[in-house]
């Protein structure tokens, strides 16, 4: 049994359960490409039932490591995902698969709930998508390519070259010795 599924008559009905769980980061298929998980996944579970209905409530928080975008260094960062959902039981009308339903609710089958799931959706939904080392990053030299968080690599870069905006001032300045022509 892994360590995110639960068997719902092991849960008391009325009554809330907390569960403090440690899930390795292969067991939910948590291998991608642009984020390396570098430790177990710490969650706190609250799980409730009502009749055959599972009420499950919690939060989860590992650790990541990512590629800066402006200097392309990897390093590691915390994330935090919450999930909240209701299972119910499939039967016949349920949704072929049961964990993605139009309606929002999931469902379970037979006897377990498996939450594995919901919680790597959680945590792939906090990966940064633009992830920076620091908030003063100051990335790749444009000319050599240097980390210029590292060290300072005494290129002379023109202000206007390295702005956007320079290409329009070029076309500006064409356009200004057509009208004097």
């Amino acid at each position: 049994m892994k360590t995110l599924e639960f068997i719902v008559r092991e849960i008391s009905d009325n009554q809330s359960a907390r569960h403090e769980v440690w899930v390795p980061p292969a067991e939910i298929d948590l291998e991608l490409e642009e984020a390396q998980f570098v430790g177990e996944i710490h969650g706190h579970l609250q799980l409730s039932r009502r009749a055959e209905d599972v009420y499950v409530k919690g939060s989860f928080s590992t650790s990541v490591e990512v590629e800066c975008r402006c200097c392309v260094e990897s390093f590691t960062t915390s994330i935090l995902g919450d999930i909240e959902v209701q299972f119910c039981p499939a039967d016949a009308t349920t949704p072929s698969a049961p964990w993605q339903a139009d309606t929002g609710e999931r469902y379970y089958l037979g006897d377990t709930i498996d939450l594995s799931e919901e919680v790597r959706q959680s945590l792939i939904l906090e990966i940064p998508n633009w992830p920076l080392c620091s908030e003063t990053c100051k990335g790749l030299c444009p000319q050599c390519g240097e980390n210029l968080n590292v060290t300072d690599c005494g290129c002379q870069i023109a202000e206007e070259a390295s702005s956007p905006f320079a290409a329009l001032a070029d076309l500006l300045d064409r356009s200004d010795r057509a009208l004097e022509s």
